[in-house]
């Protein structure tokens, strides 16, 4: 199944009790045994797991390849399946016109690879600078040069072809249906201002018929293949691919010298316990063979580790259709293998299934996999009604002339799935150091994860994740009344995707205006990119969603937090180093100590080099350090400092001081300014634009902290303006809402549907509670995000 990893070794059957829970699903080993869904014969593809279940009925066919069959350990079967809950596959709760957009999103004939996309699109856009027409196209219209005043009033959407070329150099088309709108809609547009039998109109119709022309060639060569892939007896029913491959397996190092570090591809590695703990060759060398290595759940010696090598690669599994006996893969089908232990269900594909419902044979069925059904908080229930307010009139346009379309088509849901209390710990060297003013041992929080979801072809698809930590008003300064938006992740299936930044902007100024009404003082946001190859939350995203550079990820919460200050939710806003750096009068224990931030971890760097620098060059302490220095987690700490450790999360380095033999001496002298905030200065200062800090408008805020720019000072007033003159026109101010009295749900019934208020009841989910969690729950299971069919398969699978 294609939930759980092939292996090439046993391992112990997963506990059925996860599966009978929503939303609580564990994570499963990162190694555990494939699962065929059908007894009739072994999926298509060439390459077959090494274990295939015992046949219990007729032969295989002889166009299947079988193997030596070997008889897996038998797993418990899962309970009697609760109320409302459909089968094993979430097609069918779909309706006939939902399967077949869900079939139609499959068809790769226009879904094609970006450098595909690339090369078709580029293609014809050469053939059309050959034309002689394509000149006048080639350029944005100018209203200015050619006197057209009227120009934007008519042309609501401007377009031309030199646009479209750099749109296709930087791969911002995902299909070539994309492609094709934006060169159709360069024509139209001149069709449309320029009268029939101008001559600028007849250049238009011209250069319009050779395009179409090449299009529906490249469409029907396109065609051609899909054809011939789909009469591949190995190919998928539904897809038309034969063997798709997973992302290969990510393994990180539990070694002392490079902990949480990624074991590079094809190296050799070792491995301990139940597949769940790995050391990299270079620190499999250094352990000592006399020695037990302690983890958190076993001990193991050097000797019982397995020696392994990173070159593993995972293919995508099948299940056979009961009525037209093809096969399709498991993602396609939006197939849940676990609730199908013991093969004894009939099982239809969605081409099949579709036919028996438009001949009246069978009726949808619940859906076991609806984030409505989710438990809804005050949290989620504001966000939520704040964000469906102020997109309804976007999705009225995108669906006005849509007759066919059903409800849920395009909904947004949005909920908490997590809000537990946690402590935040305060490292060793900088707990000793500041001592003597009592700074605080730990920091309480909240943890809150906000999850939204859109229905796309009837699947609810979650495509953005937030985690925000809240130290209320009982924290102990720094960090009291303080919000921090730890991380954010999405990916870009959003339907209409030019909807993406409005919609995930308006879910952040929704949960500030939030926040402030509930007495936080400032919201602190770290505009960090991950990593080239890492994840934030979703894994695998799509191939042609980039990474946003450190300045336009910067301007991203700059443009949001304009927007907050533009409807009085948002004072000041500054940065990290102009609050606290640039005042000489402040240490550091002025800085509020958030987890995971950027200071937590770099302050316990600085006094560490501190403390060195004081032992003295010949101290055996100064030696330490510069043995470190000069080895490899020396080095990149040192490069990462002097590079300013631009778009990482901080590392740690090891403790290795004495204790409190020399809390003394390393304290911060009297009067003189403390140098752990100067050395973080220094390091802060060149990107101090990427450290936000918010003064949020609360009761209590203080009125230096409500100082805005002068042009969103008069922008407000121009708004409050337009309110006394037309206060019955709702669309031009944001409607009042409070919190504190949130409508009353209720469901189709009519029956009240139960708020949970989240800062009091505790949510607990074993794999939302943080994202590293959720990480391990998707890499260990191969629930990836990097193309639409498995991204709504990873949603159903944890919506389940």
């Amino acid at each position: 199944m294609a939930e759980i990893p092939f292996s090439n070794t046993d391992a112990s059957p997963p506990n059925e009790e996860r599966y009978r829970k929503r939303p609580k699903i564990e994570p499963v080993v990162v190694e555990s045994k494939p699962e065929v869904p059908k007894s009739k014969s072994p999926p298509p593809p060439p390459v077959q797991p090494k274990v295939v279940v015992e046949e219990t009925k007729s032969a295989p066919p002889a166009r299947r390849p079988t193997k030596p069959m070997i008889k897996p350990k038998v797993e418990p079967l899962p309970d009697k399946k609760s109320k409302g809950e459909t089968t094993f596959s979430l097609i069918n709760s779909f309706s006939v016109r939902q399967i077949e957009l869900h079939i139609k999103s499959l068809n790769r004939t226009v879904q094609l690879a970006q450098k595909d996309l690339k090369e078709k699109c580029g293609n014809i856009l050469k053939i059309l600078q050959t034309h002689d027409h394509y000149w006048v196209f080639s350029v944005p219209v100018d209203p200015v040069e050619l006197k057209l005043p009227d120009y934007f009033s008519i042309v609501q959407h401007p377009m031309d072809l030199g646009t479209v070329t750099k749109k296709v150099d930087t791969g911002q088309y995902h299909s070539i249906e994309e492609f094709h709108d934006d060169v159709c809609l360069t024509f139209d547009n001149t069709k449309m201002y320029n009268e029939e039998g101008s001559v600028v109109h007849g250049m238009a119709t011209e250069v319009k018929t050779k395009f179409l022309s090449e299009y529906n060639e490249v469409i029907n060569h396109l065609k051609v293949e899909e054809e011939e892939r789909r009469k591949n007896e190995r190919a998928c029913g539904l897809c038309g691919c034969e063997k798709l491959q997973f992302e290969p397996p990510v393994f990180f190092c539990n070694g002392v010298n490079c902990p949480s570090k990624r074991i590079q591809r094809n190296r050799h590695f070792y491995v301990g316990g139940n597949n769940q703990y790995f050391w990299c060759n270079q620190c499999y060398n250094e352990l000592d063979e006399s020695v037990k290595i302690d983890m958190p759940d076993l001990s193991v010696k050097k000797d019982n580790l397995v020696k392994k090598k990173n070159d593993e690669t995972h293919e995508e599994n099948w299940v056979q259709c009961d009525v037209c006996d093809r096969w399709i893969h498991q993602i396609c089908g939006l197939f849940n293998s676990r609730h199908n232990k013991d093969n004894q269900i009939k099982y239809s594909c969605p081409q099949c299934l579709c036919d028996e419902m438009k001949a009246g044979k069978i009726k949808p069925q619940p859906n076991a996999a609806n984030a409505e059904e989710l438990p809804r908080t005050k949290l989620s229930e504001w966000l939520e009604n704040s964000v469906r307010a102020k997109i309804s009139v976007e999705y009225g346009k995108l669906f006005k002339e849509k007759s066919d379309c059903e409800e849920n088509d395009g909904k947004i849901t949005i909920r908490q799935v997590a809000s537990t209390d946690s402590k935040l710990e305060v490292r060793e060297r900088m707990k000793r150091r500041y001592a003597h003013k009592k700074y605080p041992e730990e920091f309480p929080f909240r943890c809150k994860c906000i999850l939204v979801f859109q229905n796309l072809d009837g699947v609810d698809v979650v495509l953005f994740a937030l985690y925000v930590y809240e130290h209320g008003a009982d924290n102990p300064p720094p960090n009291q009344r303080t919000v921090y938006i730890s991380y954010l992740d999405s990916v870009h299936f959003m339907r209409p995707r030019t909807l993406r930044t409005y919609v995930y902007h308006e879910i952040l100024i929704a949960y500030l205006d939030y926040a402030r009404q509930r007495g936080f003082a400032t919201a602190h946001i770290w505009a960090c990119p991950p990593l080239m190859g890492d994840d934030d939350i979703f894994y695998a995203k799509p191939e042609d969603q980039k990474t946003p550079k450190d300045y336009r990820l910067r301007q991203w919460y700059i443009d949001m937090l304009t927007e907050c200050q533009k409807r009085e939710i948002v004072g000041k806003v500054t940065n990290m180093y102009d609050v606290y750096f640039s005042n000489k009068s402040l240490d550091a224990t002025a800085v509020p100590y958030l987890q995971g931030d950027y200071f937590e971890g770099e302050a316990e760097n600085v006094i560490k080099e501190l403390e060195d620098d004081k032992g003295g060059k010949g101290s055996s302490a100064a030696k330490k350090s510069k043995k470190k220095k000069n080895g490899a987690g020396g080095a990149k700490s040192k490069s990462k400092s002097k590079n300013g450790r631009k778009g990482t999360r901080s590392c740690v380095i090891e403790d290795d001081s004495t204790g409190d033999a020399s809390t003394k001496l390393n304290q911060p002298s009297v009067g003189v300014r403390d140098q752990v905030m100067v050395k973080l200065g220094e390091t802060i200062q060149p990107m101090k634009d990427s450290f936000i800090v918010a003064y949020l408008i609360w009761k209590d805020a203080r009125q230096e902290d409500l100082e805005v720019p002068k042009d969103i000072q008069e922008h407000r007033e121009k708004i409050l303006k337009e309110k006394d003159e037309s206060s019955s026109d709702s669309s031009k101010n944001i409607p009042p809402m409070n919190i504190l009295s949130i409508s009353d749900p209720r469901d189709r019934n009519g029956n009240r549907i139960k708020v949970i208020d989240d800062d009091k009841e505790e949510l607990d989910c074993d794999f939302l509670n943080n994202r590293q969690l959720f990480l391990n729950l998707c890499r260990g299971n191969h629930y990836q995000f990097d193309e639409l069919r498995r991204a709504k398969h990873t949603s159903m699978m944890v919506l389940w």
